[in-house]
């Protein structure tokens, strides 16, 4: 049976694991102690989660401990409650500790199954999850549990992960300052590097070089530098209106592994920054993609990404809403006073003292009076200048035959 190179390397023990020191460091404490504590790593996909507690469940004693591992995104409720059944029977002596990788998959009632027990003692919860724990893990549940994030390998773990590859595969040799590239290029995720290194010995390349990868990476050489480039050119080309361009960046980036979260955020961004009040389904049109890309993920996120990147491309452009928040920052720091008039009269002495006294309501007023609401030093500044731009047009217009005479939209 075919058995990947990644799962062949990965370490059996933790004093194998490379990196993450002071993790290791914790998690083996506890070993030699005996006080195994419920926890959950979070950090990118194929950033070593897996590993690390892998390793450390196989250092357990199984006299003590009886180990069970699921997967969140494929097992649920049941399987969770025939596993607390078990740490339940009193016959049974062994401390259970079970292990749900993913753990942000189990919805909201399946984190609640293992809260009481958590928190009673019945068994030991360790999770792994790309997702902020803080978003993804029930408050109740992740206040009864420990969060560490993985830390990336640094240059001299890569540089360690080859010697250990090349002891493997004595007749395969790499360049110097190879890890130095590969850190560049692959940042935080080891299985990619393994399976790239891998696909490379098995189509006969001995000696691995920064150019051997373009041999079966097309996408090799997006580095960072190349990531900030492309979204730049994305969001400059649907600030533009030049959905063609706009949707080639998109494909680029997302062929090329980047998160599409990160994408989704950036199109929220532009929908208030570059388009705003001319469109303001446009930021609706954003929040979904992104509320969609973060719910099935990729690659089906390419329809909702691709969706809201055309859209977005070829809706009007106005900025009048940061340029609004801009102007209003100028005058922040001034020597002003809330009127009297918009102040709450909370208790009896603030009504005395004037605060809300002559104060109009606007639906006694059929809905609108004119008035000053702007302190008296700057009561006549205009800090939003609307455009005449596609629906920011219609506000223009609303404004000035509401303010006529009183300001100037």
């Amino acid at each position: 049976m075919y058995i990947p190179l990644y799962e062949s390397l990965r370490p059996k023990k933790l004093n194998e694991v490379i990196g993450n020191q002071k993790l290791k460091g914790i998690l083996r404490n506890w070993i030699i102690k005996d006080k195994i504590k419920s926890f959950v790593i979070y950090g990118p996909p194929g950033s070593g989660k897996t590993t690390i507690i892998s390793a450390f469940l196989n250092e357990l004693d199984t006299n003590r401990y009886e180990i069970h591992k699921i997967s969140g995104a494929l097992e649920g409720a049941k399987t969770l409650k025939t596993i607390i059944a078990q740490s339940e029977t009193p016959l049974f002596k062994k401390q259970i500790v079970l292990f749900v990788d993913e753990i942000h998959r189990l919805n909201k009632a399946e984190q609640d199954v293992l809260l009481l027990h958590v928190e009673k003692g019945d068994l030991i919860l360790i999770g792994s999850t790309t997702e902020n724990p803080s978003f993804s893990i029930n408050p109740a549940l992740l206040s009864r549990i420990l969060t560490f994030e993985i830390s990336p390998l640094n240059e001299e773990d890569i540089e360690e992960l080859l010697n250990i590859i090349e002891k493997k595969f004595q007749n395969v040799s790499f360049s110097k300052n190879l890890n130095i590239h590969l850190k560049t290029y692959f940042g935080y995720d080891i299985r990619r590097i393994i399976n790239t290194i891998e696909a490379l010995i098995d189509i006969g390349i001995k000696e691995i070089e920064p150019d051997s990868f373009k041999e079966i990476l097309s996408s090799f050489g997006y580095s960072k530098e190349d990531k900030y480039d492309a979204i730049s050119a994305f969001i400059k080309s649907v600030r533009g209106s030049d959905p063609d361009a706009a949707v080639f960046y998109l494909a680029y980036m997302l062929e090329n592994g980047e998160d599409p979260l990160y994408i989704a955020r950036r199109l929220m961004i532009l929908a208030s920054e570059d388009i705003g009040l001319a469109d303001p389904i446009a930021l609706n049109i954003a929040v979904s993609a992104f509320l969609a890309t973060k719910e099935i993920g990729y690659p089906e996120c390419l329809y909702p990404l691709t969706e809201a990147t055309i859209y977005l491309s070829s809706a009007p452009k106005s900025n009048s809403s940061l340029n609004a928040y801009m102007t209003a920052k100028q005058y922040i720091n001034i020597d002003f006073e809330i009127p009297m008039k918009l102040r709450n009269p909370v208790t009896k002495w603030m009504k005395t003292k004037g605060y809300g006294k002559d104060y109009k309501y606007p639906h006694d007023y059929n809905g609108f009076i004119k008035d000053y609401y702007l302190p008296e030093k700057i009561k006549n500044t205009q800090i939003y200048k609307p455009y005449d731009i596609g629906f920011e047009n219609k506000i223009k217009q609303r404004l000035k035959k509401l303010w006529d005479g009183f300001k100037n939209y």
